[in-house]
């Protein structure tokens, strides 16, 4: 892998690691409860995406494409997971309306289009250049490591582990999804709905239920990978 790509590659990576400690150590001194302030010192990042791409009209360039319909019945174990979180929390907490409104504005707008435009999108697109499936892992790896912050946050070992484990498979599996032809728009629907289900969620899920999910993916990924292979030579 050249210098160039490289840099690139730790220069996002430590603007979002940036974004993310900044945020959360506000969040841990002040301790907000309104779901906005939980995430508010991520809309600059987001904004700064959303400006970045539509200056320069990149738009289809990094996957903002029209969700492909024909190939939606693909997604169907995106539905599954989505299903399984809901039930395993109980459903939706709904003694707030407006923290719901604020949490899915929060989740969907900001932290799932930052990462789904980051890993998905931008990273994604400039490690194409060194083969597809090289693209897929190293883009999914520092998804994954990511995640790892939430250590620092406090979170237990055995948690951070899963949280790393089920980051990765979801990154490989988002990965593998947009090089099969969907658009980024689905997968930032999906990763939006998959944080406001366990933030508003009545109850934390279980770690059967981690593992279920868990189990899920892994299949979905290797279904996805054969079917990638058989449409992107591999470099």
């Amino acid at each position: 892998m050249n210098k160039k790509i490289t840099f690139k590659l730790i220069g996002l990576e430590l603007l979002l690691i940036f974004f993310y400690v900044f945020n959360g150590a506000y969040v841990s001194i002040q301790q907000p409860s309104s779901p906005f302030l939980q995430f508010a010192l991520l809309i600059p990042l987001a904004l700064g995406l959303l400006l970045y791409i539509a200056s320069k009209k990149m738009w289809r360039n990094y996957f903002f494409a029209p969700i492909n319909k024909d190939y939606i019945f693909i997604c169907s174990p995106l539905l599954l997971v989505l299903c399984i979180i809901f039930i395993s929390t109980k459903g939706l907490n709904f003694e707030s309306f407006s923290d719901l409104l604020l949490m899915f504005i929060m989740q969907m707008f900001v932290v799932a289009f930052i990462e789904e435009t980051v890993f998905r999108g931008i990273m994604l697109r400039i490690l194409l250049a060194k083969g597809t499936f090289t693209a897929v892992w190293i883009s999914s790896i520092l998804f994954a490591v990511t995640h790892a912050l939430q250590l620092i946050a406090g979170q237990s070992v055995e948690d951070t582990i899963i949280q790393i484990i089920y980051a990765l498979l979801v990154g490989l599996v988002l990965s593998l999804l947009i090089l099969d032809g969907q658009s980024i728009i689905l997968t930032i629907l999906f990763h939006g709905l998959n944080n406001f289900f366990n933030f508003m969620g009545n109850e934390e899920g279980s770690m059967l239920t981690a593992y279920i999910i868990i189990s899920v993916l892994v299949v979905y990924m290797i279904f996805l990978w054969k079917r990638v292979k058989k449409k992107v030579p591999r470099h």
